[in-house]
């Protein structure tokens, strides 16, 4: 997620002195002397209203350890100091913790804007010369902002300006003394801030400064005193506010002077108290969005230990909010320090000033004194020394040196090993080269869609109300949608759109599309001027054609590279990457956020702004039509990039790329089902012989033109297109790795592919009058994809030859396909769907990587036994095999397997338990199976409590709050927080703890039975049912108590994959974000009301009627220990068939494997 603030960022120096001053004084040693030797002078002025601001202080102060008087001090001294500073400590906490529930909790909503981080409540007559004046020093070395209202002009109330710092202070420091009670202007303020940390949460901490506690408490002595003269003065209701007022502060705990030995101690005392809780009071961070995630992960690493300085970086594109977290990360971890920098714009004053301007100002920063920095030296000892004895924190902001800390600090080995430096860089090789290790660095990511629109809200309305919300909701969409939730982005458009109407916010829509925002396009153009020729070459080449083609790194590399043995795309890719220019998924994508993209192709369009035929790269769609149409084509165009679905009619020149003689990538895409455009009613000549990327959907000729060269083609993709032959002879097709022809209707015949030794993809789907394949296919030792389908003409495919590289090969209904032989061992997937051949070949069982076989709707008579050696099968799909009577044991890798049908009487499963105890199985569907027989049906039951059991624990806690499942969009067909098991049945299993054949029914959970409660499994009855659908919802709605209190629902989605149901159905569901829903609700209250509806779902836009249930039934998982999992199959299997024989082998089993991991579980469970 990313991070950015609704106001401008603000250039931080923090200025600190390098130690505490420790004025404990020993035996022998002057006061004065000592303030001579470690104090200079320090310096602050009056800023009015505004308090007392620092400037800086050259006082250097060191614990008493560094006076060089350490050998003076007695070991009985020192153990009296050690008892009364671990006394302190536990003082500090004390007092922290009593204001840590309202410290840790954000301030009120209205609560003003805070300005100080403290205001000090006392009466100058007592103070003010004395302890407040060092007191005013100390704060600004630890970074704390403070408010003492020296000269605001006195009157009977409390001033403007005072209840203003009052209410915008995080913390009131009260310092109680002898005449305190005597100033009604202490006592006023005193009122006002237990107003405001009644009203706001703010923090109070009470001093008790040459006064006892009972003196405030009961206004005995002077305080007696100072209230008899208010008595005369004030009104009674005045003076008694007060009095309460007092007595609260003494409910507090605070901080007493006669519990240290001096007012040096003391002071020490109140700056740990009020840095403590400060670091335990959330940063009032109005207008940051998604911060605390990033922030918490941060300062994690801030914190953990280690034997060296640790050098942290954050990295990430531009504007995506690097720089906000890095001065919300000093700012919150500042006062925990020493001493502490943070340098903005790295780069940019290094390129100004230098590199010793740079040193300079973060050395001076650091000591708190005007350091200066000879170019022509190593850094000077005594700064090497001083700053290596301080614990410091240092931000350095936008950084692209790879040298930088070694140009600043020479080496990092003379930090202390609790320092901490934080790189933000827009180039992660940037981190890896000034040492961030791996688990040290973040990646900034863009905000979720919720957080992105409240921070556009934050931006484009002075006030968010839920009226201009709900009035501008769509337009706000598509403003975010158009950002892609990048931060910066966010923020110009809001303050482009604050204060506009509904007609300009369209307008400026309506300008995106044409032109980029130009303080976006500044940010983000910084990443790209720092690229060399061959980098931008590649970036924009991505931008403007790639970008959304969903291509593998592996196809770019050879569509972009020169020659052979050219590597400078793979390193180029690799620095795009690093600068967080392009993105590359897991599964090896590349990739390109819009914004970037815009800031890409702006930079094309600037090149030559007045003439498109002079650009390098087309991709809108009026200047395409204009060059194309009237052969404005030049040599410097390199790749087209046109949306035919818009366009009504266009004719070519068969030499429309004639003079585009350096053409390497087009693209003519639109919509499949669009009618085809005659675009080349007179042919084409020829097309550009450097043309590596050819995607033309619906190609209007029947093949290509007689002097085509296909030597540098890499991906030649014509679907839809007329073509009936692609070329005739033998091309030289070396670079070519994908072809595809999907729903080419005319297409007869395939050329002769020998020469294309590097194909990998094959799609020639859907061509109905493709009658055989060409024996060259069979060849290609790359061939990895062969897809088939619905080639309706093809009668057979066999082959003597090994593909040697097939991993994919789809002949689904292929129903003319008569033959069927292929000699492969390296296949994955074999799609058999709807073919006609009654047996499988005999070298079937040798498929040892098969990982997916479907066979539905064939005609195949029997599945051989030899399936069980396919040891990696995970998906068998046999929907409507009718002449498959038997299924024989499958290998224990299945995790899905899917039967309908009538014809299907017999199941088999493994023989023994400790067989099935390895089975993983999460979908298991028989449709429709109504003559099975009975120990089948009892077989399949005992199969199913095996592995839903097994699927819920261990599945407990591997989902995460973010992926809880809102609507059946969100979920896939094969869900990995989802097990489905189906089979014939009209009743509950009766080893469900609650059933019921209505729609509803009261859970009771109370303890013991069912504790600890950690899931639920459902079943539902499915009734008989013709309505067609592809998707079922079941809605569980869950009423407290018996059902007269609130309610709540939930649903559960499920892929039916039969059209309909003939008969009842046992449906068995394990859903981890529902069973999660149900657990909550459970541990708040033990009995409540379950109500189950089913319907159909026909598509995402509408709900189908009702399905009818005869029942449900919910069962709770109650054992968490994975280890008594055999325990608990056993219970379940138990009262289903109490004296099975496998029921008792699969108890057996499950004590044997208890026992030999803990022997004490094991004994319990044999009792």
């Amino acid at each position: 997620m990313a991070y950015l603030s609704s106001g401008a960022s603000q250039i931080i120096h923090a200025r600190i002195s390098k130690y505490q001053l420790n004025l404990r004084t020993t035996a022998g040693v002057k006061k004065n002397e000592m303030v001579n030797k470690i104090v200079a002078k320090g310096k602050y002025s009056h800023s009015g209203s505004n308090g007392i601001v620092a400037k800086t202080s050259n006082m250097e102060m060191r614990p008493i350890w560094y006076s060089g008087i350490n050998h003076r001090i007695s070991k009985h001294q020192l153990k009296l100091w050690t008892i009364a500073a671990v006394k302190k400590d536990k003082m500090v906490n004390k007092i922290v913790e009593e204001f840590k529930g309202e410290g840790e909790k954000p301030l009120s909503t209205n609560a003003p804007r805070s300005k100080y981080d403290v205001f000090v409540n006392f009466r100058g007559k007592d103070i003010r010369k004395g302890f407040l004046s060092h007191l005013i020093k100390a704060f600004p070395r630890k970074q704390i902002s403070f408010f003492v209202d020296n000269k605001i002009k006195r009157g009977d109330k409390l001033s403007h300006s005072l209840v203003e710092a009052i209410e915008g202070s995080f913390i009131s420091l009260i310092i109680f003394s002898e005449n305190y009670a005597s100033s009604h202007w202490c006592l006023d303020e005193l009122v006002k801030i237990f107003e405001c940390k009644k009203k706001y949460g703010q923090i109070v901490i009470p001093v008790f400064f040459n006064v006892e506690t009972t003196v405030v408490k009961r206004q005995t002595k002077s305080y007696e005193k100072a209230f008899s003269e208010h008595n005369e003065k004030y009104s009674p209701s005045r003076v008694q506010n007060w009095k309460h007022a007092l007595q609260k502060s003494t409910k507090l705990t605070g901080i007493k002077l006669s519990d240290f030995q001096n007012e040096a101690e003391l002071l020490e005392e109140i700056i740990n108290v009020v840095s403590k809780s400060l670091s335990k009071h959330p940063v009032n961070s109005k207008g940051l969005v998604g911060i605390d995630k990033p922030i918490e992960h941060l300062e994690s690493l801030l914190r953990k230990g280690s034997k060296k300085v640790r050098v942290i970086g954050i990295c990430g594109m531009g504007g995506i909010g690097k720089t906000t977290i890095a001065e919300e990360i000093f700012c919150r971890n500042r006062s925990k320090y020493d001493g502490g920098c943070f340098l903005p714009k790295v780069s940019e004053e290094l390129t100004r000033h230098g590199l010793q301007s740079l040193k300079e100002n973060l050395f001076s920063t650091l000591l708190e004194e005007d350091v200066k920095i000879d170019p022509l030296k190593r850094l000077a000892s005594d700064i090497v020394r001083r700053v290596g004895r301080m614990k410091v924190l240092i931000v350095l902001d936008d950084v692209k040196d790879k040298h930088l800390l070694k140009m600043l600090f020479g080496t990092l080995e003379w930090f202390r090993s609790d320092s901490r430096i934080v790189i933000t860089t827009r180039d992660k090789q940037v981190l890896i080269a000034n040492g961030v290790d791996d688990h040290d660095l973040y990646e900034v990511g863009v905000l979720s869609f919720n957080q992105a629109l409240e921070l556009f809200y934050l931006n484009a309305f002075k006030q968010i109300n839920q009226t201009e919300k709900e009035k501008y909701y769509k337009l706000s969409k598509r403003f975010v949608d158009y950002a892609k939730c990048i931060p910066l982005v966010l923020e110009i458009l809001g303050s482009h759109l604050i204060g506009k109407d509904m007609e300009f916010w369209k307008s400026q829509l309506y300008q995106l599309k044409r032109k980029p925002i130009k303080e976006v396009y500044d940010v983000m153009i910084l990443s790209y001027k720092d690229l060399d020729r061959l980098e931008r070459n590649i970036f924009l080449d991505i931008a403007c054609f790639f970008n959304g083609l969903n291509l593998k790194v592996d196809y770019i590399k050879v569509l972009l590279k020169d020659c052979e043995s050219d590597r400078s795309v793979t390193v180029g890719l690799e620095r795009l990457k690093d600068k967080a220019l392009i993105t590359i998924s897991e599964d090896n994508v590349v990739s390109m956020h819009d914004t970037i993209q815009e800031m890409a192709r702006e930079v094309v369009r600037r090149a030559s702004s007045k003439d498109p035929r002079k650009r390098s790269r087309l991709w809108d769609q009026d200047e395409i039509c204009d060059v194309l149409k009237n052969e404005k084509g030049t040599e410097d165009v390199r790749s087209i990039s046109l949306d035919l679905s818009a366009i009504k009619k266009l004719e070519l020149s068969p030499h429309v790329f004639a003079k585009m003689t350096n053409l390497q990538f087009l693209d003519f895409h639109g919509r499949h089902d669009q009618d085809c455009l005659d675009l080349l009613p007179q042919g084409l000549q020829s097309f550009p012989s450097d043309l590596r990327y050819l995607h033309w959907m619906h190609y209007p000729l029947k093949s290509f033109p007689e002097k085509f060269s296909a030597k540098n083609l890499v991906i030649l993709d014509l679907s839809y297109s007329r073509v009936e032959e692609l070329w005739y002879g033998i091309k030289s097709l070396v670079n070519l790795k994908e072809v595809i022809l999907y729903r080419s209707k005319v297409l007869k015949e395939l050329p002769d592919f020998s020469k294309a030794t590097h194909l990998e993809v094959l799609d020639i789907s859907r061509c109905y009058n493709l009658k055989s394949i060409h024996p060259s296919i069979f060849s290609l030792e790359n061939l990895v994809r062969l897809n088939l389908e619905f080639c309706s003409s093809l009668t057979k495919f066999e082959s003597d030859t090994r593909l040697s590289s097939l991993r994919c090969l789809n002949l689904g209904y292929c129903k003319k396909l008569r033959t069927f032989s292929v000699t492969t061992n390296s296949l994955i997937e074999l799609d058999l769907t709807g073919i006609r051949i009654n047996a499988l070949p005999s070298s079937f069982g040798c498929l040892s990587k098969l990982e997916m076989l479907a066979l539905g709707e064939s005609k195949i008579e029997s599945i051989p036994s030899s399936i069980k050696n396919l040891t990696r099968l995970r998906k068998l799909d046999l929907r409507l095999c009718s002449e498959v009577l038997a299924l024989p044991a499958l290998p224990s890798s299945l995790e899905t397997l899917i039967a309908e049908g009538e014809s299907l009487k017999t199941v088999l499963f493994p023989s023994t338990a400790s067989e099935q105890f390895k089975e993983n199985k999460k979908g298991v569907e028989f449709w429709n199976c109504s003559n099975l027989d009975k120990r089948s049906l009892i077989n399949i039951g005992l199969n199913v409590q095996i592995n839903i059991v097994k699927f819920a624990y261990q599945h407990l806690s591997t989902l995460e709050h973010d992926d809880y499942v809102e609507s059946y969009d969100d979920y896939k067909y094969e869900s990995p927080y989802q097990a489905v098991y189906v089979y014939p049945g009209s009743s509950v299993p009766k080893w469900l703890s609650y059933k019921t054949t209505k729609d509803e029914m009261i859970v009771d959970i109370s303890p013991p039975h069912f504790s600890p409660l950690l899931g639920f499994v459902f079943c539902f009855i499915l009734a008989e049912d013709s309505q067609y659908c592809d998707l079922m919802e079941f809605n569980i709605t869950v009423f407290d108590g018996e059902g007269d209190g609130e309610k709540d629902d939930i649903d559960i989605y499920m892929y039916r994959t039969c059209c309909y149901t003939a008969l009842d159905h046992v449906c068995m569901i394990y859903d981890q974000p529902c069973s999660q829903y149900l657990t909550s609700i459970a541990k708040n209250q033990t009995k409540f009301k379950i109500k189950v509806t089913a319907r159909t779902v026909s598509n995402k836009y509408r709900e189908g009627p009702e399905v009818k249930l005869k029942g449900f039934g919910i069962s709770p998982l109650k054992i968490k220990m994975k280890k008594l999992i055999y325990t608990q199959i056993y219970s379940l299997i138990g009262c289903s068939i109490s004296k099975s024989e496998v029921a008792k082998e699969v108890y057996d089993k499950g004590i044997a494997e208890v026992k030999v991991e803990n022997e004490a579980i094991g004994q319990v469970l044999q009792k």
